[in-house]
């Protein structure tokens, strides 16, 4: 009865507060405080901002869109169970592109506070609130795309105000999306912080029960003491005692059940306890302080499903987490198999035929080497690990193939030893020694480096059991983590190992023979293979940089870089003079370093010039768009194009600079491609219309004026300038132009 009668108050406070809001100046029924020196702080205003992870979107992907709330000094808003009952949550309403579907707000961990004396939930300061819109499968690239969102609100301090507003974000549609730097820069640290996590734990097992009213949620863990639960459907009475119980294996939440909520409207929720478990501190086994917890009452569950209401349902049958001993055992298995996937394969394959080669040898070498190779490759996973721990909350492992140079680097190993291995250049003087010139005499530094070479060219494969096993490893945290990730390195390296001290295992091998050459060149094809799937994600990073002509120039650029290859194997070599060798690596320089200008990633658009100016939103071409596009007043630019014009592409990538693109926007002019890639009638027509027969063809249309304007076949920067000032009139000279 005494809550429901402070209940009653708090409601008929905020009543009087939010009618005070709307009361004018002199009106008897005015919120004393919002009139008069202090009316500034009457109506403090919410700075909210509408942040999106993507700059494109691509079909069937996720994007997150954080409505970010910056709050006035001593105002709070609401979390999705306010403790109160009566207050107005934060909410969206979407309107989106026909198919998308968006997911219920993510809710960010809260704070507990007084409000009018009642025990409340809610933020202050800057938070966000995140939601996940996912695209159709069937979108359609090459067009652009409206999001617009109408959110709301209240704040409250001793009195509550209600807030709203709009928002409109633009994306275009491309085969990959393209990811937005100043999201993930803002909400890194935030993501670990306060938005709840879909994984828990891998010690972690929930189960929630009932008995005599009270809700009990234990977690087989020792929480921190200022861990608190945010339960979310209201379950739990919030003006009621609510406890926190921690021994060493065990940690308990308790709280008396919320009779006035009768669940009407969702009763299935009713049998659940769900919410967002947050520890300021360091939670053991992993790097999150915000966990969300999904477990039914009178049932133990070892993961709780996680995320948000659009995110449960989907996430209850998810698979349970490994133990520690099941997951250090996938992790070495993990590691053992790689040595079968193509791009590791060949470097093992190779250092197995080094041990056919050192049979009868001194057995303390061999061993010598197997220890170097392994040294290399544990001392490149610790590297690894060391490298990933401080920010694993924010990546993933294999997250470094995310930067278009960590793939190109891998890429150019792949490449220049399939052709090592083809016999177009000897890296080394043995196949034993790969690792280069960093074998000594006797191989034992090329083992080293072999074994680093082998955790490089890991990085593009998986294995079977390594999926789950990081997954959990990820959590981990301090030694466990290091000792994880070893582990894999232990797998890796177990083959050469055991031969290596066990070298009567050697003689079951097929003797030293011809045969090794064939092996050695078979295990290029697998390089090659792994450099082509490699080239391929590159492509999908860098492929429409600079209007789509980076795809021509990573293909010349390798190719370029393989004729460097194979002049340094053709001519600097023993049996040729000292003059043919000088010439050979000068030029052997010049085209592995032309060859590296050419496929470079393009720099990342954070790191260029501020004034740099958008790529051209090209729109397809067709007669009716240019006569609608004309009638509107605007000028119209076509470029008749092909991707196996060379001359077309390289217009692309010379003439279209951040100016020239500036000049087209200035006098809005509207850039139509016409592809003529495959047969095309009715672009091949008007080709011929404007007295060409062949491409490129560009040209510019100009309202009032009848006469097409082509340009010339070879376009440069300062072509264009002068082109385009040549035909449009500046806006000042239109003005008086309708003036007159």
């Amino acid at each position: 009865m005494k809550s429901f009668i402070t209940a009653i108050v708090a409601f008929l406070t905020i009543q009087v507060s939010l009618f005070g809001q709307f009361a004018q100046p002199g009106d008897p029924f005015a919120s004393p405080d919002q009139f008069g020196a202090d009316a500034g702080e009457a109506n403090p205003q919410t700075k909210s901002e509408l942040l999106v992870d993507s700059k494109s979107i691509a079909p069937g992907q996720t994007i997150r869109f954080a409505l970010k709330f910056t709050h006035p000094d001593h105002w709070h808003s609401y979390y999705k169970n306010d403790g109160i009952g009566i207050s107005q949550i934060p909410a969206i309403a979407w309107t989106l592109p026909e198919g998308f579907v968006a997911s219920d707000i993510i809710f960010p961990a809260p704070k507990e506070f007084l409000f009018l004396g009642m025990n409340s939930y809610g933020y202050e300061g800057t938070n966000y609130f995140i939601t996940e819109i996912t695209a159709p499968k069937d979108l359609k690239s090459g067009t652009e795309l409206e999001f617009k969102a109408e959110a709301s609100w209240q704040i409250c301090k001793e009195q509550c105000l209600q807030e709203d507003s709009t928002f409109s974000v633009k994306l275009p549609v491309t085969e990959n999306a393209e990811a937005n730097p100043d999201y993930a820069k803002e909400l890194s640290g935030y993501m670990t912080k306060k938005v709840p996590t879909k994984t828990l734990p891998a010690s972690w097992n929930l189960s929630a029960d009932e008995k005599d009213g009270i809700i009990t949620l234990s977690i087989s863990s020792k929480l921190p003491e200022d861990a608190f639960f945010y339960e979310y459907d209201k379950q739990i009475d919030a003006q009621k005692p609510r406890e926190l119980k921690v021994t060493d294996t065990n940690s308990t939440f308790t709280g008396q059940r919320n009779t006035g909520n009768d669940f009407s409207e969702a009763p299935e929720k009713k049998d659940h306890l769900r919410g967002i478990l947050y520890t300021p501190s360091k939670v053991e086994g992993s790097s999150n302080h915000a966990f969300w917890i999904d477990v039914k009452i009178g049932a133990e569950e070892e993961l709780a499903p996680s995320g948000t209401d659009a995110e449960a349902a989907a996430d209850s049958d998810k698979e349970k987490p490994l133990g520690v001993a099941v997951t250090f055992a996938f992790l070495f298995l993990g590691g053992l198999i790689l040595n079968l996937m193509p791009c590791v394969f060949p470097v093992i394959g190779l250092k197995i035929m080094g041990f056919v080669q050192q049979a009868g040898e001194d057995k303390s070498k061999i061993k010598l080497h197997g220890v170097a190779f392994t040294v290399g490759v544990l001392l490149s996973f610790l590297a690894l690990a060391a490298f990933l721990y401080p920010i694993k909350g924010e990546t993933t492992l294999g997250a470094q193939l995310q930067n278009p140079l960590v793939v190109f680097i891998v890429l150019i190993i792949m490449l220049l030893l399939g052709l090592s291995m083809s016999g177009v250049f000897e890296i080394g003087a043995k196949a034993t020694s790969i690792g280069g010139n960093l074998a000594q005499k006797e191989g034992v530094s090329g083992s080293f480096f072999s074994g680093i070479l082998a955790v490089i060219v890991a990085t593009p494969c998986s294995a079977p059991f390594l999926g789950p096993a990081i997954g959990a490893a990820w959590n981990y945290e301090g030694p466990l983590f290091f000792a994880a990730l070893l582990t894999m390195g232990v797998g890796l390296a177990l083959p050469y190992i055991i031969l290596s001290f066990f070298p009567a295992l050697v003689n079951s091998l097929p003797r030293p023979g011809a045969w090794m050459e064939s092996f050695k060149q078979g295990m290029a094809f697998l390089l090659y293979a792994t450099a082509g799937y490699l080239i391929w994600v590159y492509m999908g990073q860098v492929g429409d940089a600079h209007a789509g002509q980076k795809g021509l120039h990573v293909m010349l650029g390798l190719t370029t870089i393989a004729a460097a290859a194979w002049i340094y194997g053709r001519w600097d070599t023993p049996i040729r003079k000292m003059k043919v060798r000088i010439i050979a690596k000068a030029l052997t320089a010049l085209f592995f370093v032309g060859g590296l200008a050419l496929a470079l990633p393009p720099k990342e658009e954070a790191e260029v010039s501020e004034n740099t100016v958008a790529e051209f939103d090209w729109q397809k071409w067709s007669p009716e768009a240019v006569e609608k596009h004309l009638a509107e007043g605007k000028a119209v630019y076509v470029d008749f194009t092909a991707k196996w014009c060379l001359t077309c592409q390289s217009n692309k990538a010379t003439a279209y600079t951040d100016e020239v693109r500036q000049m087209f926007y200035d006098n809005n002019i509207v850039v139509l491609k016409a592809d003529m890639t495959k047969k095309h009638p009715t672009a091949t027509k008007a080709v011929h219309d404007l007295g060409r027969s062949a491409i490129p063809v560009n040209v510019l249309y100009v309202p009032g004026d009848k006469t097409p304007h082509v340009t010339s076949e070879i376009l440069t920067a300062g072509y264009m300038k002068d082109f385009i000032k040549q035909h449009i009139k500046p806006a000042e000279q239109k003005e008086a132009d309708l003036e007159k």
